[in-house]
Protein backbone atom coordinates (compact mmCIF):
# COMPACT_ATOMS: atom_id res chain seq x y z
CA UNK A 1 0.00 0.00 0.00
CA UNK A 2 1.51 3.37 -1.01
CA UNK A 3 2.12 6.27 1.35
CA UNK A 4 -0.59 8.26 -0.43
CA UNK A 5 -3.10 5.40 -0.01
CA UNK A 6 -2.20 5.14 3.69
CA UNK A 7 -2.79 8.85 4.15
CA UNK A 8 -6.17 8.63 2.35
CA UNK A 9 -7.25 5.74 4.57
CA UNK A 10 -6.15 7.53 7.72
CA UNK A 11 -7.93 10.70 6.59
CA UNK A 12 -11.12 8.79 5.78
CA UNK A 13 -11.10 6.98 9.14
CA UNK A 14 -10.41 10.23 10.99
CA UNK A 15 -13.23 12.01 9.16
CA UNK A 16 -15.62 9.12 9.90
CA UNK A 17 -14.72 9.20 13.60
CA UNK A 18 -15.13 12.98 13.68
CA UNK A 19 -18.53 12.90 11.97
CA UNK A 20 -19.70 10.05 14.19
CA UNK A 21 -18.63 12.11 17.19
CA UNK A 22 -20.88 14.91 15.96
CA UNK A 23 -23.97 12.85 16.71
CA UNK A 24 -25.70 13.11 20.07
CA UNK A 25 -25.10 10.41 22.66
CA UNK A 26 -27.87 7.89 23.22
CA UNK A 27 -30.65 9.30 25.36
CA UNK A 28 -30.49 7.75 28.83
CA UNK A 29 -33.62 9.35 30.31
CA UNK A 30 -36.45 7.04 31.28
CA UNK A 31 -39.98 7.27 29.91
CA UNK A 32 -42.72 8.84 32.04
CA UNK A 33 -46.47 8.42 32.38
CA UNK A 34 -49.02 10.96 31.26
CA UNK A 35 -50.12 13.36 34.00
CA UNK A 36 -53.27 12.17 35.80
CA UNK A 37 -56.25 14.51 35.61
CA UNK A 38 -57.04 16.07 39.00
CA UNK A 39 -60.00 18.36 38.35
CA UNK A 40 -61.63 18.41 41.80
CA UNK A 41 -60.32 21.74 43.09
CA UNK A 42 -60.37 23.37 39.64
CA UNK A 43 -64.08 22.72 39.05
CA UNK A 44 -65.75 23.17 42.41
CA UNK A 45 -69.20 24.29 41.27
CA UNK A 46 -71.83 21.81 40.12
CA UNK A 47 -72.38 23.83 36.94
CA UNK A 48 -68.73 23.77 35.91
CA UNK A 49 -68.44 20.04 36.60
CA UNK A 50 -71.50 19.41 34.45
CA UNK A 51 -70.03 21.43 31.57
CA UNK A 52 -66.76 19.55 31.89
CA UNK A 53 -68.64 16.25 31.77
CA UNK A 54 -70.41 17.43 28.59
CA UNK A 55 -67.02 17.74 26.88
CA UNK A 56 -66.79 21.55 27.01
CA UNK A 57 -63.72 23.66 27.80
CA UNK A 58 -63.54 26.79 29.93
CA UNK A 59 -61.47 29.54 28.34
CA UNK A 60 -60.30 33.09 29.00
CA UNK A 61 -58.29 35.14 26.46
CA UNK A 62 -55.24 36.86 27.96
CA UNK A 63 -54.59 40.03 25.98
CA UNK A 64 -52.24 41.91 28.32
CA UNK A 65 -48.98 41.05 30.05
CA UNK A 66 -50.33 41.38 33.59
CA UNK A 67 -53.22 38.96 33.14
CA UNK A 68 -51.01 36.50 31.27
CA UNK A 69 -48.33 36.53 33.95
CA UNK A 70 -50.87 36.34 36.76
CA UNK A 71 -52.62 33.41 35.07
CA UNK A 72 -49.35 31.45 35.02
CA UNK A 73 -48.67 32.27 38.66
CA UNK A 74 -52.24 31.23 39.44
CA UNK A 75 -51.66 27.82 37.84
CA UNK A 76 -48.35 27.32 39.63
CA UNK A 77 -49.64 28.33 43.04
CA UNK A 78 -52.96 26.50 42.83
CA UNK A 79 -51.47 23.23 41.54
CA UNK A 80 -51.60 20.42 44.08
CA UNK A 81 -50.17 17.48 42.14
CA UNK A 82 -48.40 18.22 38.86
CA UNK A 83 -47.00 21.03 36.72
CA UNK A 84 -45.88 20.37 33.14
CA UNK A 85 -44.20 23.16 31.17
CA UNK A 86 -42.60 23.42 27.74
CA UNK A 87 -41.15 26.62 26.25
CA UNK A 88 -39.00 27.80 23.39
CA UNK A 89 -37.31 30.68 25.24
CA UNK A 90 -36.78 31.00 28.98
CA UNK A 91 -34.59 33.99 29.81
CA UNK A 92 -32.35 34.54 32.79
CA UNK A 93 -34.11 37.78 33.72
CA UNK A 94 -36.70 39.03 36.23
CA UNK A 95 -39.58 37.05 34.70
CA UNK A 96 -37.56 33.89 34.08
CA UNK A 97 -36.18 33.78 37.61
CA UNK A 98 -39.52 34.74 39.17
CA UNK A 99 -41.28 31.75 37.62
CA UNK A 100 -38.40 29.40 38.44
CA UNK A 101 -38.64 30.58 42.04
CA UNK A 102 -42.39 29.91 42.07
CA UNK A 103 -41.85 26.44 40.56
CA UNK A 104 -39.31 25.68 43.30
CA UNK A 105 -41.84 26.66 45.96
CA UNK A 106 -44.44 24.42 44.30
CA UNK A 107 -41.98 21.51 44.33
CA UNK A 108 -41.29 22.16 48.02
CA UNK A 109 -44.95 21.65 48.83
CA UNK A 110 -44.99 18.33 46.98
CA UNK A 111 -45.99 19.23 43.40
CA UNK A 112 -44.23 17.17 40.72
CA UNK A 113 -42.69 19.62 38.23
CA UNK A 114 -41.58 18.70 34.71
CA UNK A 115 -39.93 21.48 32.72
CA UNK A 116 -38.86 21.16 29.08
CA UNK A 117 -37.03 23.95 27.23
CA UNK A 118 -35.81 24.00 23.66
CA UNK A 119 -32.01 24.11 23.54
CA UNK A 120 -32.14 27.08 21.18
CA UNK A 121 -32.53 28.96 24.47
CA UNK A 122 -28.76 28.74 24.96
CA UNK A 123 -26.64 28.10 28.04
CA UNK A 124 -27.72 31.12 30.09
CA UNK A 125 -29.81 29.05 32.54
CA UNK A 126 -27.61 25.96 32.74
CA UNK A 127 -26.46 26.52 36.33
CA UNK A 128 -29.97 27.31 37.58
CA UNK A 129 -31.51 24.34 35.77
CA UNK A 130 -28.84 21.93 37.00
CA UNK A 131 -29.39 23.11 40.56
CA UNK A 132 -33.18 22.80 40.31
CA UNK A 133 -32.90 19.31 38.80
CA UNK A 134 -31.44 18.11 42.10
CA UNK A 135 -34.81 18.68 43.79
CA UNK A 136 -36.61 15.31 44.14
CA UNK A 137 -39.81 16.80 42.70
CA UNK A 138 -38.27 18.58 39.69
CA UNK A 139 -37.26 17.04 36.36
CA UNK A 140 -35.81 19.16 33.56
CA UNK A 141 -35.18 18.28 29.93
CA UNK A 142 -33.73 20.05 26.90
CA UNK A 143 -35.33 19.39 23.53
CA UNK A 144 -33.12 18.73 20.52
CA UNK A 145 -29.88 19.74 22.27
CA UNK A 146 -26.86 21.03 20.43
CA UNK A 147 -23.81 18.78 20.41
CA UNK A 148 -21.42 21.74 20.62
CA UNK A 149 -23.46 23.90 22.97
CA UNK A 150 -20.78 26.54 23.54
CA UNK A 151 -19.70 26.75 19.88
CA UNK A 152 -23.02 26.33 18.11
CA UNK A 153 -21.68 27.34 14.73
CA UNK A 154 -20.21 23.83 14.56
CA UNK A 155 -23.68 22.31 14.85
CA UNK A 156 -24.95 24.54 12.05
CA UNK A 157 -22.01 23.48 9.92
CA UNK A 158 -22.14 19.75 10.72
CA UNK A 159 -25.73 19.07 11.91
CA UNK A 160 -27.86 21.71 10.15
CA UNK A 161 -30.69 19.33 9.30
CA UNK A 162 -31.01 18.35 12.95
CA UNK A 163 -30.65 21.71 14.70
CA UNK A 164 -32.73 23.67 12.19
CA UNK A 165 -35.85 22.09 13.74
CA UNK A 166 -36.83 23.74 17.03
CA UNK A 167 -39.58 23.24 19.62
CA UNK A 168 -41.46 26.55 19.44
CA UNK A 169 -44.21 25.33 21.82
CA UNK A 170 -45.47 27.47 24.71
CA UNK A 171 -47.52 25.56 27.27
CA UNK A 172 -48.05 25.22 31.01
CA UNK A 173 -50.46 22.65 32.47
CA UNK A 174 -51.53 22.32 36.11
CA UNK A 175 -52.84 19.01 37.48
CA UNK A 176 -53.64 17.81 33.98
CA UNK A 177 -56.71 20.08 34.07
CA UNK A 178 -55.93 23.79 33.58
CA UNK A 179 -53.47 25.34 31.13
CA UNK A 180 -52.17 28.41 29.33
CA UNK A 181 -50.88 28.46 25.77
CA UNK A 182 -50.26 31.21 23.22
CA UNK A 183 -47.41 33.28 21.87
CA UNK A 184 -45.52 34.34 24.99
CA UNK A 185 -42.14 32.91 25.92
CA UNK A 186 -40.85 33.24 29.48
CA UNK A 187 -38.92 36.49 29.20
CA UNK A 188 -39.52 40.06 30.42
CA UNK A 189 -40.30 41.62 27.03
CA UNK A 190 -43.32 39.33 26.60
CA UNK A 191 -44.93 40.61 29.81
CA UNK A 192 -44.42 44.39 29.58
CA UNK A 193 -41.49 44.13 32.00
CA UNK A 194 -38.49 44.87 29.78
CA UNK A 195 -36.22 47.90 29.83
CA UNK A 196 -35.50 47.43 26.11
CA UNK A 197 -38.82 46.93 24.30
CA UNK A 198 -42.17 45.20 24.73
CA UNK A 199 -43.80 42.46 22.67
CA UNK A 200 -47.54 42.71 22.09
CA UNK A 201 -48.89 39.20 22.43
CA UNK A 202 -51.96 37.05 23.15
CA UNK A 203 -52.36 33.91 25.27
CA UNK A 204 -55.37 31.88 26.36
CA UNK A 205 -56.22 30.19 29.66
CA UNK A 206 -58.23 27.00 29.24
CA UNK A 207 -59.45 24.23 31.50
CA UNK A 208 -61.41 21.06 30.94
CA UNK A 209 -61.75 18.71 28.00
CA UNK A 210 -59.21 20.27 25.61
CA UNK A 211 -56.47 19.95 28.22
CA UNK A 212 -56.57 16.18 27.81
CA UNK A 213 -55.06 16.54 24.33
CA UNK A 214 -52.53 19.04 25.71
CA UNK A 215 -51.47 16.36 28.21
CA UNK A 216 -51.03 13.88 25.36
CA UNK A 217 -48.95 16.36 23.38
CA UNK A 218 -46.71 17.17 26.34
CA UNK A 219 -45.97 13.53 27.16
CA UNK A 220 -45.15 12.77 23.51
CA UNK A 221 -42.48 15.48 23.61
CA UNK A 222 -41.29 14.54 27.10
CA UNK A 223 -40.76 10.88 26.15
CA UNK A 224 -39.29 11.59 22.73
CA UNK A 225 -35.69 10.60 22.08
CA UNK A 226 -34.87 14.25 21.30
CA UNK A 227 -35.72 15.25 24.90
CA UNK A 228 -32.59 14.86 27.05
CA UNK A 229 -32.27 15.14 30.80
CA UNK A 230 -30.38 18.30 31.76
CA UNK A 231 -27.94 16.29 33.88
CA UNK A 232 -26.95 14.11 30.92
CA UNK A 233 -26.43 17.12 28.67
CA UNK A 234 -24.34 19.05 31.17
CA UNK A 235 -22.57 15.87 32.32
CA UNK A 236 -21.95 17.23 35.79
CA UNK A 237 -22.32 15.48 39.11
CA UNK A 238 -25.17 16.75 41.30
CA UNK A 239 -24.06 19.21 43.97
CA UNK A 240 -26.75 19.65 46.66
CA UNK A 241 -25.17 22.88 47.85
CA UNK A 242 -26.00 24.48 44.48
CA UNK A 243 -29.74 24.15 45.15
CA UNK A 244 -29.27 25.75 48.56
CA UNK A 245 -27.32 28.57 46.96
CA UNK A 246 -30.02 29.06 44.32
CA UNK A 247 -32.69 29.37 47.02
CA UNK A 248 -30.64 32.13 48.63
CA UNK A 249 -30.18 33.81 45.25
CA UNK A 250 -33.92 33.88 44.61
CA UNK A 251 -34.57 35.38 48.04
CA UNK A 252 -31.81 37.97 47.60
CA UNK A 253 -32.89 38.95 44.10
CA UNK A 254 -36.46 39.46 45.18
CA UNK A 255 -35.06 41.81 47.79
CA UNK A 256 -38.31 43.13 49.19
CA UNK A 257 -39.44 39.52 49.42
CA UNK A 258 -42.48 40.05 51.59
CA UNK A 259 -43.67 43.05 49.57
CA UNK A 260 -43.20 41.30 46.23
CA UNK A 261 -44.91 38.16 47.48
CA UNK A 262 -47.77 40.29 48.74
CA UNK A 263 -48.16 41.86 45.30
CA UNK A 264 -47.91 38.47 43.59
CA UNK A 265 -50.72 37.28 45.84
CA UNK A 266 -52.72 40.37 44.90
CA UNK A 267 -52.16 39.60 41.21
CA UNK A 268 -53.35 36.04 41.69
CA UNK A 269 -56.37 37.26 43.63
CA UNK A 270 -57.24 39.57 40.75
CA UNK A 271 -57.05 36.68 38.32
CA UNK A 272 -59.21 34.52 40.59
CA UNK A 273 -61.68 37.39 40.86
CA UNK A 274 -61.80 37.80 37.08
CA UNK A 275 -62.29 34.07 36.66
CA UNK A 276 -65.26 34.31 39.00
CA UNK A 277 -66.65 37.65 37.82
CA UNK A 278 -66.38 37.41 34.07
CA UNK A 279 -66.74 34.37 34.42
CA UNK A 280 -64.73 32.16 32.11
CA UNK A 281 -66.68 31.15 29.05
CA UNK A 282 -67.38 27.60 27.97
CA UNK A 283 -67.28 26.19 24.44
CA UNK A 284 -66.13 23.26 22.38
CA UNK A 285 -62.38 23.59 22.03
CA UNK A 286 -59.58 21.57 20.48
CA UNK A 287 -55.91 21.56 21.45
CA UNK A 288 -53.85 21.10 18.28
CA UNK A 289 -50.14 20.40 18.08
CA UNK A 290 -47.30 19.19 15.92
CA UNK A 291 -45.80 15.82 16.69
CA UNK A 292 -42.15 15.80 17.80
CA UNK A 293 -41.61 13.74 14.63
CA UNK A 294 -41.78 17.05 12.77
CA UNK A 295 -38.19 17.55 13.90
CA UNK A 296 -37.19 14.54 11.78
CA UNK A 297 -36.99 14.04 7.99
CA UNK A 298 -39.52 11.18 8.09
CA UNK A 299 -42.42 13.32 9.39
CA UNK A 300 -45.80 12.41 7.87
CA UNK A 301 -48.76 14.63 7.00
CA UNK A 302 -50.60 13.69 10.22
CA UNK A 303 -47.59 14.90 12.25
CA UNK A 304 -48.22 18.52 11.24
CA UNK A 305 -50.36 20.98 13.20
CA UNK A 306 -51.87 22.53 10.06
CA UNK A 307 -53.40 19.16 9.18
CA UNK A 308 -55.20 19.13 12.52
CA UNK A 309 -56.22 22.79 12.22
CA UNK A 310 -57.72 22.17 8.80
CA UNK A 311 -59.59 19.11 10.07
CA UNK A 312 -61.09 21.12 12.93
CA UNK A 313 -61.68 24.48 11.25
CA UNK A 314 -62.32 23.52 7.65
CA UNK A 315 -62.19 25.91 4.70
CA UNK A 316 -63.16 29.55 5.49
CA UNK A 317 -66.41 30.58 3.85
CA UNK A 318 -67.20 34.10 5.16
CA UNK A 319 -64.14 35.75 6.61
CA UNK A 320 -60.57 35.19 7.74
CA UNK A 321 -58.74 37.52 10.12
CA UNK A 322 -55.08 36.70 10.57
CA UNK A 323 -52.65 38.17 13.11
CA UNK A 324 -49.11 36.86 12.67
CA UNK A 325 -45.89 38.42 13.94
CA UNK A 326 -43.93 36.76 11.14
CA UNK A 327 -45.98 36.52 7.96
CA UNK A 328 -44.39 34.93 4.91
CA UNK A 329 -47.25 33.39 2.92
CA UNK A 330 -45.04 31.92 0.14
CA UNK A 331 -46.37 32.03 -3.40
CA UNK A 332 -48.72 29.13 -2.69
CA UNK A 333 -50.21 30.96 0.31
CA UNK A 334 -50.51 34.26 -1.54
CA UNK A 335 -52.34 32.51 -4.39
CA UNK A 336 -54.59 30.67 -1.92
CA UNK A 337 -55.62 33.88 -0.15
CA UNK A 338 -55.96 35.81 -3.42
CA UNK A 339 -58.23 33.22 -5.02
CA UNK A 340 -60.53 33.05 -2.00
CA UNK A 341 -60.64 36.83 -1.67
CA UNK A 342 -61.71 37.14 -5.32
CA UNK A 343 -64.42 34.57 -4.60
CA UNK A 344 -65.89 36.71 -1.82
CA UNK A 345 -63.94 35.73 1.31
CA UNK A 346 -63.22 38.79 3.45
CA UNK A 347 -59.54 38.64 4.46
CA UNK A 348 -57.77 40.96 6.91
CA UNK A 349 -54.10 40.58 7.90
CA UNK A 350 -52.06 42.22 10.66
CA UNK A 351 -48.29 41.71 10.76
CA UNK A 352 -45.24 43.77 11.74
CA UNK A 353 -44.01 46.83 9.90
CA UNK A 354 -40.33 46.95 9.00
CA UNK A 355 -39.41 48.95 12.09
CA UNK A 356 -41.47 46.77 14.43
CA UNK A 357 -40.19 43.44 13.08
CA UNK A 358 -37.43 42.03 15.28
CA UNK A 359 -36.35 39.69 12.44
CA UNK A 360 -35.69 42.04 9.51
CA UNK A 361 -35.02 39.29 6.98
CA UNK A 362 -38.54 37.94 7.54
CA UNK A 363 -39.97 41.31 6.51
CA UNK A 364 -37.90 41.19 3.33
CA UNK A 365 -39.51 37.94 2.18
CA UNK A 366 -42.98 39.04 3.29
CA UNK A 367 -42.93 42.39 1.47
CA UNK A 368 -42.67 40.83 -1.98
CA UNK A 369 -46.26 39.50 -1.65
CA UNK A 370 -47.98 42.70 -0.53
CA UNK A 371 -48.86 44.06 -3.93
CA UNK A 372 -50.47 40.81 -5.09
CA UNK A 373 -52.55 40.54 -1.91
CA UNK A 374 -53.72 44.15 -2.09
CA UNK A 375 -54.63 43.87 -5.77
CA UNK A 376 -56.89 40.95 -4.89
CA UNK A 377 -58.83 42.85 -2.26
CA UNK A 378 -57.05 41.64 0.87
CA UNK A 379 -56.81 44.15 3.72
CA UNK A 380 -53.27 44.53 5.13
CA UNK A 381 -52.20 46.36 8.29
CA UNK A 382 -48.64 46.69 9.63
CA UNK A 383 -47.99 47.10 13.34
CA UNK A 384 -46.26 50.31 14.43
CA UNK A 385 -43.02 50.16 16.41
CA UNK A 386 -44.17 52.79 18.92
CA UNK A 387 -47.38 52.37 20.95
CA UNK A 388 -47.79 54.95 23.70
CA UNK A 389 -48.44 53.42 27.12
CA UNK A 390 -49.42 56.06 29.63
CA UNK A 391 -50.24 53.89 32.63
CA UNK A 392 -47.69 52.30 34.93
CA UNK A 393 -47.12 48.66 34.02
CA UNK A 394 -47.84 45.85 36.47
CA UNK A 395 -44.06 45.29 36.62
CA UNK A 396 -43.47 48.88 37.73
CA UNK A 397 -46.15 48.52 40.39
CA UNK A 398 -44.73 45.19 41.54
CA UNK A 399 -41.06 46.13 41.75
CA UNK A 400 -41.02 49.92 41.96
CA UNK A 401 -38.61 49.94 39.00
CA UNK A 402 -39.48 52.46 36.27
CA UNK A 403 -39.15 51.40 32.64
CA UNK A 404 -37.79 54.31 30.53
CA UNK A 405 -40.66 55.90 28.60
CA UNK A 406 -39.04 55.25 25.24
CA UNK A 407 -38.53 51.56 25.93
CA UNK A 408 -41.93 51.16 27.53
CA UNK A 409 -43.45 52.38 24.28
CA UNK A 410 -41.10 50.54 21.90
CA UNK A 411 -43.22 47.71 20.55
CA UNK A 412 -43.17 44.65 18.34
CA UNK A 413 -46.07 42.39 17.47
CA UNK A 414 -45.53 38.80 18.61
CA UNK A 415 -49.11 37.47 18.67
CA UNK A 416 -50.25 34.52 16.54
CA UNK A 417 -53.99 34.08 16.26
CA UNK A 418 -56.65 33.97 13.59
CA UNK A 419 -60.38 33.52 13.29
CA UNK A 420 -62.17 31.64 10.54
CA UNK A 421 -65.91 32.21 10.49
CA UNK A 422 -66.96 31.28 14.07
CA UNK A 423 -63.72 29.62 15.17
CA UNK A 424 -60.64 31.16 16.75
CA UNK A 425 -57.06 29.81 16.95
CA UNK A 426 -54.63 31.19 19.56
CA UNK A 427 -51.19 29.65 19.81
CA UNK A 428 -47.54 29.70 18.75
CA UNK A 429 -48.05 29.15 14.99
CA UNK A 430 -46.86 31.92 12.64
CA UNK A 431 -47.95 31.97 9.00
CA UNK A 432 -44.51 31.31 7.61
CA UNK A 433 -42.54 28.33 6.25
CA UNK A 434 -40.69 27.82 9.54
CA UNK A 435 -43.86 27.27 11.55
CA UNK A 436 -45.37 25.18 8.78
CA UNK A 437 -42.46 22.83 8.10
CA UNK A 438 -39.53 23.25 10.52
CA UNK A 439 -40.50 24.18 14.09
CA UNK A 440 -43.06 22.40 16.24
CA UNK A 441 -46.08 24.46 17.32
CA UNK A 442 -49.16 24.25 19.55
CA UNK A 443 -52.43 26.12 19.99
CA UNK A 444 -56.08 26.07 20.97
CA UNK A 445 -59.02 26.23 18.55
CA UNK A 446 -62.19 27.56 20.19
CA UNK A 447 -65.59 27.14 18.53
CA UNK A 448 -67.08 30.45 19.64
CA UNK A 449 -68.96 33.09 17.68
CA UNK A 450 -68.71 35.29 20.79
CA UNK A 451 -64.90 35.16 20.86
CA UNK A 452 -64.68 35.71 17.11
CA UNK A 453 -66.89 38.81 17.32
CA UNK A 454 -64.87 40.07 20.30
CA UNK A 455 -61.65 39.86 18.27
CA UNK A 456 -63.21 41.45 15.19
CA UNK A 457 -64.57 44.34 17.29
CA UNK A 458 -61.19 44.85 18.97
CA UNK A 459 -59.37 44.90 15.62
CA UNK A 460 -61.89 47.39 14.21
CA UNK A 461 -61.31 49.64 17.21
CA UNK A 462 -57.55 49.45 17.66
CA UNK A 463 -56.01 48.87 14.23
CA UNK A 464 -56.19 52.53 13.12
CA UNK A 465 -54.28 53.51 16.28
CA UNK A 466 -51.65 50.76 16.42
CA UNK A 467 -50.99 50.01 12.75
CA UNK A 468 -50.48 51.46 9.28
CA UNK A 469 -53.07 50.48 6.67
CA UNK A 470 -51.60 49.56 3.31
CA UNK A 471 -53.41 50.55 0.11
CA UNK A 472 -52.70 50.97 -3.58
CA UNK A 473 -52.73 54.47 -5.04
CA UNK A 474 -53.99 55.34 -8.54
CA UNK A 475 -50.65 54.33 -10.03
CA UNK A 476 -50.91 50.90 -8.39
CA UNK A 477 -48.13 51.69 -5.90
CA UNK A 478 -48.31 50.74 -2.22
CA UNK A 479 -48.90 53.57 0.24
CA UNK A 480 -49.06 53.49 4.05
CA UNK A 481 -51.94 55.34 5.77
CA UNK A 482 -50.94 56.55 9.23
CA UNK A 483 -53.94 57.74 11.26
CA UNK A 484 -53.16 60.45 13.81
CA UNK A 485 -54.80 60.91 17.25
CA UNK A 486 -56.58 64.07 16.02
CA UNK A 487 -58.26 62.16 13.18
CA UNK A 488 -55.98 63.37 10.38
CA UNK A 489 -53.86 61.01 8.31
CA UNK A 490 -50.31 60.96 7.00
CA UNK A 491 -49.53 59.07 3.79
CA UNK A 492 -46.14 57.40 3.44
CA UNK A 493 -44.92 56.47 -0.08
CA UNK A 494 -42.70 53.64 1.23
CA UNK A 495 -42.16 51.56 4.38
CA UNK A 496 -42.35 54.14 7.19
CA UNK A 497 -39.08 55.09 8.91
CA UNK A 498 -36.87 53.26 6.42
CA UNK A 499 -33.89 54.50 4.41
CA UNK A 500 -33.19 53.89 0.73
CA UNK A 501 -30.37 51.57 1.75
CA UNK A 502 -32.67 49.49 3.97
CA UNK A 503 -35.21 49.15 1.18
CA UNK A 504 -32.46 48.22 -1.28
CA UNK A 505 -31.19 45.53 1.10
CA UNK A 506 -34.70 44.12 1.59
CA UNK A 507 -35.03 43.67 -2.16
CA UNK A 508 -31.52 42.23 -2.42
CA UNK A 509 -32.16 39.64 0.30
CA UNK A 510 -35.06 38.11 -1.62
CA UNK A 511 -32.75 37.19 -4.51
CA UNK A 512 -31.35 34.45 -2.25
CA UNK A 513 -33.40 31.20 -2.13
CA UNK A 514 -33.78 31.17 1.64
CA UNK A 515 -37.53 31.71 2.01
CA UNK A 516 -38.01 28.11 3.20
CA UNK A 517 -36.04 28.92 6.38
CA UNK A 518 -38.14 31.97 7.32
Amino acid sequence: MTHRTNMLCISFISLSIFLTGCELDSNTSSKANITPVHSEHWFESTESRQKFQKGLTAYLPLYDGFMSMAARLHLINQAKYNLDLQYYIWSDDFIGRLILSELLQAADRGVKVRLMIDDQNGTQLDDHLLALSQHPNIQIKLFNPYKFRKIRALDYGLRLKQVNHRMHNKLIIADGTAAVTGGRNISSEYFEASNDFQFTDVDIFFAGTAVQDANQSFIRFWNDDLSYDIQQILNEKPRPEELTKLRQTFVYENGKTEEIQKRINEAQAEVAEQLEARPVRWAKAHFVADSPNKARPEAKEHDYIYTHMLNVMGEPSNHLELVSAYFVPTQWGADYLSTRSKNGLKVRILTNSFQANDVTVVHAYYQQYREQLLKNGIEIWEFKSFIERRKRTWYEKLTGDVIPAKNKNSSSLHAKFFDVDDMVFIGSFNFDPRSAKLNTEVGLVVESEELQEEITTALNQYLPRIAYQLKLNQQGEIIWIDQQPDGTTITHPHDPETTKFQRFMMNLVTTFPAEWTM
